[in-house]
């Protein structure tokens, strides 16, 4: 993905749908600014102090397994040559999944939490001006449908390509084909830091359809109509109970 507007551990058992446990985890990070955040999980709630100070609830049907830390590097044309193939920011992704009893993922909710590094003057200049509020924010929002697998294999260090290891790591079993629907914040009001709210499903399973056949087979009012029900659905899949 286009990196000017950037799209998209604990170590622990495998987990079913049934088997809930409460987790914490506490980490720190340097970012932009050079402020050490510290955030954590509790009972499908995670907290973050700083950047941005938020408490989002996901819904009860999900279970925590865990976070981990990535770099964005600047390899595109984009970005001058003197910064192409270094880190430009640097975020962590926290990780809900739905299962079923063999392991085979449902549905995601992943919190990418996001910073330009302090030592360059990259910011997220996104318009907010037709976003709508969540909580005390006004968020981005779009829905995207897509090979995973196939943007994985491409480019194999994206935030993407890292999730779908580290659940792999754990045991899950994923889809190749996702639907997404996503809302992005300002974490930070200089604009260097971003927040990412990701509800994933899994394709052929929540609808019967691979993407092809979306893509080339149904009407623009079925497509329209599995579009909105995905829309209402991730709605419906956390709350922001603070910030």
């Amino acid at each position: 993905m286009g990196r000017l507007l950037l799209v998209l551990g604990i170590s622990m058992a495998i987990f079913s749908c049934g088997n809930k446990k409460a987790q914490s985890e506490k980490i720190g990070r340097e970012v932009a600014g050079d402020t050490l955040v510290y955030r954590y999980v509790t009972k499908n709630t995670l907290v973050s102090k700083k950047l941005p100070e938020i408490e989002i609830t996901v819904a009860d049907d999900f279970t925590y397994v865990g976070n981990f830390g990535f770099e964005i590097i600047a390899n595109s044309e984009e970005y001058p040559m003197d910064m192409r193939g270094k880190p430009i920011a640097a975020g962590d992704r926290y990780v809900f999944v739905s299962v079923d009893e063999d392991q085979h993922v449902e549905k995601l909710f992943v919190v990418q939490l996001e910073g330009f590094l302090a030592e360059n003057d990259f910011i997220f200049n996104y318009n907010f001006d037709s976003a709508e509020y969540i909580g005390e924010n006004k968020y981005r929002h779009n829905t995207w449908f897509y090979d995973s697998q196939k943007l994985a294999k491409e480019n194999p260090g994206n935030e993407g390509a890292k999730t779908r290891a580290f659940l792999k790591g754990k045991g899950f079993k994923l889809e190749d084909e996702y639907m997404m629907s996503r809302f992005v914040g300002l974490a930070s009001e200089d604009r260097k830091n971003e927040i990412i709210l990701f509800y994933i499903e899994m394709l052929k399973k929540e609808t019967g359809y691979s993407l092809d056949e979306y893509e080339n087979f149904l009407s623009e009012k079925e497509r329209d109509s599995i579009n909105t029900a995905l829309i209402e659905r991730s709605k419906k899949s956390f709350s922001i109970v603070k910030g």
